[in-house]
């Protein structure tokens, strides 16, 4: 088997999707992603999770919904996406995987931690340097692990890298 040109690959797509020409041209103009909103965290209590992202971290609500068989409610900075999205359904038990966690940005790593530590929360790694930034991982209520981090050092939305 020959290896493709680049010059092929825009028609092989077009043939392994079955697309004619004017459906090509839509797919090729589609929009794209123009920012990051939420991830899902299963949670247990609703409450409860609320409780530590409004007063562990400082989240505020963002919107909540009330449903027959589940409660969503979206927490971010200042009460504006990007955040998270807890998730409370009937029959559902929350089981984050070991390795996955949600990042955030703030401004005094040690500082945080010693707040969340004083509300009774668990701190899942101590304050420690890596390159130019201070992080830290807790666990909120569910188990989940959030890290918390200074960025120092990265670049910032909007700056060049």
């Amino acid at each position: 088997m020959r290896p493709y040109q680049v010059a092929e690959i825009p028609s092989l797509l077009e043939e392994d999707r079955g697309l004619d020409s004017e459906s090509q041209d839509r797919v090729n103009a589609a929009p794209s992603v123009t920012a990051f909103d939420h991830i899902r965290l299963d949670v247990a209590d609703i409450d409860v999770a609320e409780r530590f992202y409004a007063d562990a971290l400082g989240l505020s609500s963002v919107v909540r919904y009330d449903l027959a068989d589940r409660v969503i409610l979206q927490m971010a900075p200042d009460g504006r996406p990007a955040g998270v999205e807890l998730w409370q359904e009937r029959d559902l038990v929350p089981d984050p995987h070991p390795t996955h966690h949600v990042a955030f940005r703030v401004a005094d790593v040690p500082a945080l931690v010693e707040h969340i530590r004083a509300l009774g929360y668990r701190i899942v790694t101590e304050p420690h340097r890596i390159a130019q930034e201070t992080v830290a991982f807790v666990a909120d209520p569910d188990h989940h692990t959030i890290e918390l981090n200074d960025f120092l050092g990265r670049p910032t939305a909007g700056a060049p890298a």
